[in-house]
């Protein structure tokens, strides 16, 4: 029997509301030049003073949400991989790396360090930063570069190329904290760093394990399933195929033990081959319009209000280093390789911190004050939205005077 009580009935009225808010706001953001996930986390501690106050809701917020954030992730995440051109990389794997292996590491040890040494926190709140600082959120600043033209440039084609590498190593390191991250919490100190290290072995394997299978489903299963789901549904066929084997996989990642996220990263690059890519992504763009704002809604959830003054000097530290970090790890190699301004370009465009560093300061969060604590987790959301902001307008000021120039 279908349970049509009140508390379905909240749910849906917050879907039908936040789905009817997200393409207005989206159109409203982007013509000042902002990413609209600010005003879903906005939204989303709006919505948790409210139902505080008033005590409506409170169930839906706290249990729904969440589901809906994770299909919104999922979604998310499948995109990303599924943009990205697999052939192009290749091609130039070399370059990319040279700029990707130093802008992860300087974007994560400067944010560990600083987190290190801040007084109240310690080891494992700075291990959480550090790893989530290592991803770059290019659709960010992507959008710029396509609004300008700059994007089918050479510069344009190796910041995606680094910006690929990225996405791929930070889930990767993400499916790892996910199996050391709760043995962290242990007392026995150093005694513990043997089975964490083991954890982390056998994580590592089982994702190398698992984009093994991807890549030859991707290699021998795809094509032959997407032209049998095409002959039997000409129209929609492939897109039901995509959509049902992006949240297969990432069911799969999870059963693992690994998290959802790599697998649907993984599973939007098994659909990248595929000739019929572009309404695929057509149609999980819809997909993501309804349900990428849970996401972010629920990173505004989890912002507790009472400690947001005491977090601001440490989110105004995290966003100075996240700012160094990857005009050290991105720029300087980019300069090296294409002179300064270039190089400049490709680092400020990796500066911002969104979906994975969100993420993964929210799963701290959830195991607890040990591994997040509430202030940290503030102070990162703050510093994601002054990342999400000043990046991008610093590239668009560099790219508006090079519009179709840019090599």
């Amino acid at each position: 029997m279908i349970d049509t009580g009140e508390h379905h009935a909240a749910m849906l009225l917050l879907m039908g509301l936040v789905s009817l808010l997200a393409v207005p706001m989206r159109a409203a953001f982007a013509r000042i030049s902002m990413p609209s996930m600010i005003g879903f986390i906005v939204l989303g501690v709006s919505l948790s003073i409210g139902s505080n106050i008033t005590g409506v809701a409170s169930d839906t917020l706290n249990e729904q949400v969440p589901f809906l954030a994770k299909i919104g992730i999922v979604v998310l995440l499948f995109r990303i991989g599924l943009e990205s051109d697999l052939d192009k990389l290749r091609q130039q794997l070399g370059r990319a790396a040279l700029i990707w292996l130093p802008n992860m590491v300087l974007g994560a040890t400067t944010a560990f360090a600083l987190v290190m040494v801040w007084p109240g926190l310690g080891l494992i709140p700075a291990l959480f930063t550090g790893v989530a600082a290592s991803a770059t959120s290019i659709g960010v600043s992507a959008g710029i570069w396509e609004a300008t033209g700059a994007l089918d440039s050479d510069t344009g084609a190796l910041l995606l190329d680094a910006a690929e590498l990225d996405d791929v190593s930070a889930v990767v390191l993400l499916s790892v904290l996910f199996a050391v991250g709760p043995l962290l919490k242990q007392p026995e100190g150093a005694a513990i760093l043997a089975p964490a290290l083991k954890a982390g072995a056998i994580q590592l394997l089982l994702t190398a394990l698992f984009s093994m299978n991807c890549y030859l489903f991707s290699r021998w299963l795809e094509k032959p399933l997407s032209d049998g789901f095409a002959k039997l549904a000409p129209k929609h066929g492939p897109i039901v195929l995509a959509t049902g084997a992006a949240f297969v996989i990432a069911a799969m990642a999870e059963v693992m033990g690994l998290s959802m996220a790599i697998g649907a990263l993984f599973a939007g690059l098994a659909f990248s081959r595929d000739p019929a890519e572009r309404s695929i992504d057509e149609a999980f763009g819809i997909l993501l319009t309804v349900f990428g704002p849970f996401f972010f809604v629920a990173i505004g959830l989890s912002v507790d209000l009472t400690v947001l003054v005491e977090g601001i000097g440490l989110a105004a530290a995290l966003a100075g280093m996240a700012l160094l970090g990857k005009l050290l790890g991105a720029g300087l190699p980019a300069t090296a390789m294409l002179g300064w301004r270039q190089g400049a370009l490709i680092g400020f465009s990796m500066v911002p911190r969104a979906e994975i560093f969100l993420l993964v300061m929210l799963y701290g969060l959830t195991l607890g004050p040990w591994a997040v604590p509430q202030v940290l987790y503030n102070a990162a959301v703050l510093a994601s939205i002054a990342t999400c902001i000043i990046g991008p307008a610093i590239v668009g000021m560099m790219l508006r005077p090079l519009a179709g120039n840019t090599t």
